[in-house]
């Protein structure tokens, strides 16, 4: 009966890791007017995922609103979705992910994805940087969701 309940218990142990460890699915709306009145945003602007994790961006509005990388970890194949259109991407390696929709870029709609350890954040702070510079609109986003990533 002892060894029923330790077997039992290992189980279940094995059973609540695996559920645990398992990749997760992260919704980001994008977003012509956010709940809190920011405008043209990312749903969340700032995501931390772990490594085969999947993020699905999702058009809240007919606005041309898309999801483009603009900048990946070394390795990673850059995505460019089409306007209005669900984008689904699989996180498969870590570092920093800069997103923007190319519609509103100028106007500040990006995001960033850390996928477990920020191995490239110089780089990706000096894109964006460059990339911030060109904006008309929300000139500092960029270096407030970069200054979130640890």
């Amino acid at each position: 009966m002892k060894s029923f309940k330790i077997i039992t218990l290992l189980v279940l142990s094995a059973l609540a890791f695996s559920v645990s460890a398992s990749p997760s699915v992260i919704e980001v709306k994008m977003m012509t007017q956010a709940p809190d009145g920011k405008a043209l945003v990312f749903d969340p602007m700032f995501v931390k995922a772990n490594v085969g994790d999947t993020i699905k961006f999702e058009p809240m509005q007919k606005a041309g609103h898309t999801s483009v990388s603009l900048f990946v970890p070394n390795g990673i194949t850059p995505w460019h979705g089409k306007p209005d259109t669900e984008m689904v991407v699989k996180l498969d390696k870590e570092g920093v992910y800069l997103v923007e929709c190319d519609v509103h870029k100028m106007m500040g709609m990006v995001a960033v994805v850390q996928v477990g350890n920020p191995t490239n954040l110089e780089e990706a702070k000096k894109v964006a940087a460059t990339e911030s510079a060109k904006m008309i609109m929300n000139k500092d986003r960029f270096s407030k969701l970069l200054d979130q990533v640890k």
